[in-house]
């Protein structure tokens, strides 16, 4: 409906203090005016999302993207407000339809939702790459959420806000042009249930129950269990790492088990062939000593018959002596032996065995 002629009634249904507004100088007709130039403005900041919502989708943490123009009664509640307000500090302080779309920086919202903590930090890469920031970004946080250090370390970049409601975010104002004039986009960037937490706070509590001490330990509570939500996700998330790392590094160990095990079995039939190579050549070897045992024995045989022979053909301890072997009996007796012992002689020669020991008696 237009306000142009509905003064008392947006005071009554937004709960705005009448006398203050008059104090801080504002007049109706301007507010009007002011309200009637951003309908117009609407049909370009909703053409201004969609380039900005494509860039920031397409990386890979963001789990998702809201966007809102802003309501025309919200924006003539929060110009009044937000008047009333400075106008404590600056009494100079005005807003007017030159300057509203800079002074108010939330014409154009978007909200960038992600699963995990430490993804926020990835997307103000992206963010910061890609467009100039209006004001430094800022990160709201509930007690307890950073130490000294971290926020010494984010300092370079960041202004830190604690919340007194326990309300968590990223902010960034950033530059977008695409017409002859510069529009500013707010950026919130959270995870998925503070999200939540947020827009059930923001529906019970604002903008009338902001005082209600019922209302703001429960929803405190429910801040808790959002932040507790946050932290077991995180954790979740690295027990699942931590077991695919292991399941990974078992399959590693497994496929080595696997190749150890081929090489030993391999290593095994190796082994087995060699050992039956052995096998056979100790048997080659055995033949060969028994061939050579028996040589032996032969030779010591051949040499004691040679020795024992000779002794008693050339007169021996018998008693035989030459007369004897001259006479044609003994001859005749011992003709074959003679024979024998010449063939045995013969063949030690042929062996190269030695000559019987011990000297020949009396011939």
């Amino acid at each position: 409906m237009s306000l142009e002629n509905q003064q008392q009634p947006f005071f009554k249904t937004y709960n705005i203090d009448e006398k203050e507004f008059n104090e801080a100088g504002l007049v109706w007709p301007e507010v009007i005016q002011i309200y009637k130039d951003y309908l117009e403005f609407i049909p370009t900041l909703k053409a201004a999302t969609s380039p900005l919502l494509s860039i920031l989708q397409s990386h890979p943490d963001v789990h998702s993207v809201r966007t809102r123009v802003k309501n025309p009664e919200h924006l003539v509640e929060k110009i009044i407000r937000k008047t009333i307000s400075k106008k404590k500090q600056n009494p100079d302080y005005k807003i007017t339809v030159g300057n509203y779309r800079t002074e108010v920086t939330d014409l154009l919202g978007i909200r960038v939702l992600h699963l995990y903590k430490d993804q926020a930090i990835h997307i103000d890469k992206k963010i910061r790459a890609t467009w100039n920031l209006h004001e430094r970004a800022k990160i709201y946080f509930r007690k307890g959420d950073y130490n000294d250090a971290e926020i010494r370390e984010y300092s370079e970049h960041f202004d830190f806000e604690e919340h007194p409601a326990g309300y968590r975010s990223w902010h960034y104002l950033i530059e977008s042009q695409i017409t002859k004039e510069m529009t500013i986009a707010e950026i919130q960037v959270r995870t998925i249930f503070e999200e939540g937490w947020s827009e059930v706070d923001h529906q019970l509590r604002y903008p009338y129950d902001l005082e209600n001490d019922l209302l703001t330990k429960q929803l405190m509570v429910l801040n808790r269990l959002a932040g507790n939500a946050d932290e077991m996700v995180n954790s979740i998330r690295d027990t699942k790492t931590n077991l695919h790392e292991l399941l990974e590094e078992r399959r590693k160990q497994e496929g080595i088990i696997h190749d150890l095990s081929n090489e030993l079995k391999d290593l095994k039939n190796e082994l087995e062939e060699v050992y039956h190579k052995k096998e056979i050549q100790e048997d080659d070897l055995n033949s060969l000593q028994k061939k050579i045992k028996s040589l032996e024995d032969s030779q010591k045989k051949l040499t004691y018959y040679d020795f024992t022979l000779s002794g008693k053909a050339a007169g021996g301890s018998d008693g035989m002596n030459l007369s004897e072997v001259e006479n044609g009996d003994s001859i005749s007796k011992y003709g074959k032996t003679v024979k024998g012992v010449e063939q045995i002689q013969l063949t030690s020669e042929e062996l190269k065995l030695h000559k019987p020991m011990g000297p020949s008696k009396g011939v």
